[in-house]
């Protein structure tokens, strides 16, 4: 796919989902779950943020994270490249006088430099072509030692791989059936990342990873975990506690960077 095209096929992909994108998070199956648990644990990234402090929100959909981060006596800046997911923002936070929204790539954010105490990314680099200049961004305008958290798919877990193998043997198939009915496969991005490639990228951009968290621990692989959801998130619930352990973690679908900007004494 020719990555100029990137930008307008993602913004039409997420314009799409912004009138349902929060029942996502509602689903009592795997999907909902890691929804779920991938927003717990980046609130938990900011628990001793102190109060009024400035929280960029890149690719915040239609506010998923708003009303936990107003909740807590934050400045909120909250971006998004499809203009539907900014007007479900309004709609439901427009009269917030902390909250400032804004329609804007990842790559060109409106803020000014070293003026951000934290940004959080989720769900977004994923979809993106060019990770070094999102991530240089980033940099540009958190302050000395703010904090990044960005989540990010897990490219080496089991559920992963299965998923992978399995859509390639079906991919012809899949194939054949569209264009019987007429119809296409959408061309999105949607990258899938290691740790240590991520971090040595983060480390270029002048960003030193603290620590990094796995999330969505799937034991139960397709079609499993849709013939059995509750039992599927019953035992993911109950292995979050591992998100940091060598072994359990690589089961994680996700894992989640947190890290510092660089100050002028490092």
């Amino acid at each position: 796919m020719n990555l100029s095209d990137t930008q307008p096929r993602v913004t039409r992909f997420f314009n799409d989902f912004a009138p349902t994108y929060f029942s996502r998070y509602e689903m009592r199956n795997q999907d909902g779950h890691s929804f779920r648990i991938r927003k717990q644990r980046v609130l938990e990234g900011l628990h001793d943020l102190p109060s009024g402090a400035t929280v960029l929100d890149v690719g915040c959909g239609p506010g998923v994270m708003i009303r936990e981060l107003l909740a807590r006596d934050f400045r909120v800046i909250a971006t998004d490249i499809a203009p539907a997911m900014i007007e479900e923002c309004r709609r439901r936070f427009g009269d917030e006088p902390r909250l400032t929204l804004a329609v804007t790539s990842a790559e060109q954010l409106p803020v000014a430099d070293s003026s951000v105490d934290a940004v959080i990314a989720m769900g977004l680099v994923e979809y993106l072509p060019d990770d070094e200049a999102v991530l240089r961004e980033f940099a540009r305008v958190l302050k000395p030692n703010g904090r990044l958290i960005v989540t990010l798919p897990h490219e080496a877990c089991p559920s992963r791989l299965w998923d992978r193998l399995t859509k390639f043997l079906a991919r012809p198939i899949v194939l054949a059936v569209r264009r019987a009915r007429g119809k296409t496969i959408p061309q999105v991005i949607h990258r899938e990342y290691r740790v240590n490639t991520y971090r040595q990228l983060c480390e270029a951009a002048g960003l030193n990873v603290t620590n990094v968290i796995f999330y969505n621990m799937k034991f139960f692989l397709r079609p499993l975990d849709r013939l059995f959801p509750s039992l599927g998130v019953w035992c993911s619930e109950r292995l979050e506690r591992f998100g940091r352990t060598p072994m359990i973690r690589r089961l994680g679908t996700g894992f989640i960077v947190f890290g510092r900007k660089h100050s002028p004494n490092q």
